[in-house]
């Protein structure tokens, strides 16, 4: 979530279904449009298109399997790299987008037109989410790479060797989603909710104690964005030498 490589392309994924994915994809885009960015999002779940029904003026629903579909995905973002995008991709098309990049060398050519590729995953409870986190990690070690916990997904960790695992994925950031009671995640989960429009003040579908959940809630994540920037920031003024 830095601007050091002039513009990101934001992959977010799992291994698995409904385990809050299409969710820290809303909390992404939401937090880069209130951070002053201009997030463009590929909804690649044709033809269900959830996340698009949140965004449908600054998104494009394709087909993750189909040629037609990747052609339109890589080609945008390569003839088009000055600015954010966000692939939010279905857990049925894990494989297919990363063989794809491979098959494109697309993570050189995004790199030649200054593209930084964040790999954002999210960890299911099953000891097999884990190993695939650990894998695509090593896959794409020179990238950056999230790994989101949501509490809701429990815990993976409960073998010994789900937990040797872990240690091997050595993310740049991990973060954690908080428990978000059912009354308030359901509102949220409504098209057209904003997170952007519920924080100033503009949605008043919820009851008062449900708001102020919801409030914390984004508060905790949307803080651990921010410290990621903050440390990001830091770094490359440590870099420059000005301090």
């Amino acid at each position: 979530m830095s601007e050091q490589a002039g513009s990101r392309v934001i992959v977010v994924c799992s291994d698995e279904a409904r385990n809050g994915k299409t969710l820290v994809s809303r909390l992404l885009i939401d937090h880069m449009l209130m951070t002053g960015h201009d997030p463009y999002v590929f909804d690649c779940d044709e033809p269900r298109g959830r996340i698009r029904r949140f965004y449908p003026d600054d998104s494009t629903l394709i087909d993750i399997e189909k040629t037609s579909g990747q052609i339109r995905l890589f080609d945008t973002i390569l003839a088009q790299p000055g600015r954010d995008y966000l692939i939010d991709l279905p857990s049925h098309g894990l494989d297919t987008f990363f063989t794809v990049v491979e098959d494109l060398d697309f993570i050189n050519a995004a790199h030649e037109v200054r593209v930084e590729l964040v790999i954002a995953y999210v960890l299911d409870q099953t000891p097999e989410s884990v190993m695939i986190a650990r894998d695509l990690r090593g896959a794409y070690s020179a990238e950056t790479f999230y790994l989101f916990r949501n509490a809701w997904n429990g815990n993976p960790l409960v073998s010994r060797q789900a937990r040797e695992v872990y240690e091997e994925i050595e993310p740049d950031t991990v973060f954690n989603l908080p428990l978000l009671d059912r009354e308030a995640m359901t509102a949220a989960e409504e098209p057209p909710f904003s997170f952007v429009d519920f924080l100033n003040g503009n949605s008043s579908r919820l009851p008062p104690a449900a708001r102020l959940r919801l409030r914390s809630f984004l508060s905790e994540v949307f803080g651990q964005f921010q410290r990621r920037e903050l440390s990001l920031d830091l770094g490359s003024l440590k870099k420059m030498g000005l301090i």
